[in-house]
């Protein structure tokens, strides 16, 4: 019980009562699960995502494996293997061929992906409009490119840009401009291989915006329409920003695929080690010994040194755009 305590003015005040020392005698938490039984427990997820892994370390750990160990070697194939160490590396950084390639890579790249994002954000904001008639009609024209097999694809273009009777050529001699043997000159061969690679992945990438500005909630809209903004205001200060994840997304998979072009330019006819559209996979290519026209002779060495030297061309470009997420992730566009 309470005690009351009288004060010198003779009035009662109750003193504060005591606290208790907590008893150490009541229930303990029950001990964890034991290491092997918490492994247990993980096991089913582990082996649900091993088909992955053992696929992944298959054709792509092993693989990138052979390569480092042929790229210390000199072989055609059939002969005898010689060890000469770091010397396909030494003539790969000398090689005016490699050099060539790789600057014809990255225009062909700069040319395709960026138009091909910028252009594939607008469609696809255009066609996300509720306002808009017709939309499967213009999606499905879109993906057409898609699932066209590239061989066709290829003809179709042979047919635009052929240097006598290309319709490009012809639409050019009747403004009264010359003829382009698009194939003989470096811009020629990567204008024709740019648009090639533009025409045939501007479909996917629209749909994939779309689905990734599905997910935007039509509230923002809604209260910008409120605000007086306007279809480029809500493209820029809504669209954009809330779009970034999807946009660095399609930016990863579009390094990783246009510095590795190959089928277009393999397709259109470019052979040889210094012709204009000679991409930097076309050149290993040749030194695998593939090619029926390869000028150069068969070096599974020298090309496994072009596969790494691609490699850390994509791993580099992939950080780099990893970083500049990073780094201006936290700006909001105003």
């Amino acid at each position: 019980m309470t005690k009351v305590v009288d004060t010198s003015m003779g009035a009662s005040i109750p003193a504060r009562p005591t606290a208790r020392r907590p008893t150490t005698d009541g229930p303990r938490p029950a001990p964890g699960p034991s290491r092997p039984r918490r492994w247990r427990s993980y096991l089913a997820s582990y082996l649900a995502i091993s088909p992955f892994f053992v696929l992944f370390a298959v054709f792509g750990v092993f693989p990138l494996g052979i390569a480092a160990y042929l790229s210390l070697h000199t072989w055609d194939g059939i002969g005898t293997m010689h060890f000469v160490g770091f010397e396909q590396f030494h003539r790969l950084l000398e090689d005016s061929q490699f050099w060539q390639s790789l600057v014809t890579t990255i225009e062909i790249f700069a040319m395709s992906q960026a138009p091909m994002v910028v252009a594939a954000l607008v469609a696809a904001f255009v066609l996300s409009s509720d306002r808009l008639r017709f939309r499967g009609v213009y999606q499905t024209v879109y993906f057409l490119p898609q699932v066209t097999s590239i061989v066709v694809i290829a003809i179709v273009f042979q047919s635009l840009f052929g240097g006598n009777f290309g319709m490009i050529n012809r639409l050019l001699v009747s403004v009264g401009l010359p003829s382009v043997d698009w194939m003989a000159s470096t811009w020629g061969a990567n204008t024709m291989i740019a648009l090639m690679i533009i025409w045939r992945g501007f479909g996917y990438l629209v749909i994939f915006f779309m689905a990734g500005m599905a997910t935007i909630p039509p509230e923002l809209y809604e209260a910008a329409e409120l605000d007086g903004a306007g279809g480029p205001r809500k493209l820029w200060s809504i669209t954009l920003p809330m779009m970034r994840p999807t946009i660095v997304f399609a930016l990863l998979t579009g390094i990783v695929g246009g510095l590795q072009v190959f089928t277009e330019p393999q397709i259109l006819g470019v052979s040889g080690t210094s012709v204009p559209g000679m991409t930097m996979m076309l050149l290993q290519y040749q030194y695998l010994g593939q090619s029926q026209s390869a000028s150069v002779g068969a070096d599974l060495g020298y090309a496994s040194a072009i596969g790494w030297a691609v490699f850390a061309l994509v791993t580099l470009a992939s950080l780099g755009t990893l970083l500049m997420r990073r780094v201006t992730g936290h700006k909001e566009v105003i």
